[in-house]
């Protein structure tokens, strides 16, 4: 199974990016695909005042959030299969820019990110990579930690967004403006919990058809993590 932190492990640069754009998978991250003019089932358009709420609270939490704990089930579903492939994990986040994101069914694969460093572990196989070498993978690495905590998906030079409101969930959907996210990324839908707008799930619709959703569960917010967690070495 592919995610957005096992798309670094290859060593082709083209074939690493095409694999990036498959995560998170994310981070970065639960319904039908949305087009301009299509409303996501469950949910409606958002009005101006609930939009202008929206965006303050994905602002106060995008600064509130100091560490995030979970548990998360990864559903890759492939235009060209039937089967939808099932992963689960745990994912750990400190503020800024520190994320761990471990598979452990049905395999074990683990990615680190800590500032501009990334780490990738595979069995035996260890690899270290430095995101400032490519803008892409710096747009990367912002991507998944806007899946987390909501972080710049209101900028308007990288997104243009939807907002959506439901019973239980305030939902947003961005669409990359920028040139390498688009060859990546057809739509990415964030699901905010509307008590703490805390993120629940990322959904990542790529241009192939493919889809990733991620599920974020039993979430410990604000509990002391150590940056031991995050090392690289």
């Amino acid at each position: 199974m592919i995610s957005l932190p096992y798309l670094l492990l290859s060593n082709n640069k083209n074939h690493k990016m095409n694999r990036i754009a498959t995560l998170l998978t994310l981070l970065f991250c639960i319904s039908s695909i949305i087009s301009n003019a299509q409303t996501p089932a469950g949910f409606k358009p958002a009005t101006e005042a609930e939009q202008k709420e929206m965006m303050q609270r994905v602002s106060e939490v995008s600064t509130f959030l100091k560490t995030l704990r979970c548990d998360f089930v990864q559903k890759k579903t492939i235009s060209i299969l039937a089967d939808e492939m099932v992963s689960e994990g745990k994912m750990f986040f400190k503020q800024k820019e520190k994320l761990r994101w471990e598979y452990t069914k049905p395999f074990q694969y683990e990615f680190v990110m800590n500032g501009s460093q990334l780490m990738t572990i595979s069995g035996n196989t260890k690899n270290i990579i430095d995101a400032n070498a490519s803008n892409a993978f710096r747009e990367i690495c912002k991507i998944i930690i806007s899946g987390i905590n909501g972080s710049g998906i209101l900028d308007p030079a990288r997104f243009s967004a939807k907002f959506f409101t439901g019973t239980k969930e305030n939902l947003v959907s961005i669409v990359p403006k920028q040139k390498e996210l688009k060859q990546m990324f057809k739509q990415i839908h964030i699901y905010f919990n509307k008590t703490d707008y805390s993120v629940n799930a990322v959904e990542i619709d790529e241009l192939n058809g493919d889809k990733t959703f991620i599920e974020m569960k039993n979430k410990q917010i604000n509990k002391e993590l150590s940056d031991e967690i995050f090392s690289i070495k």
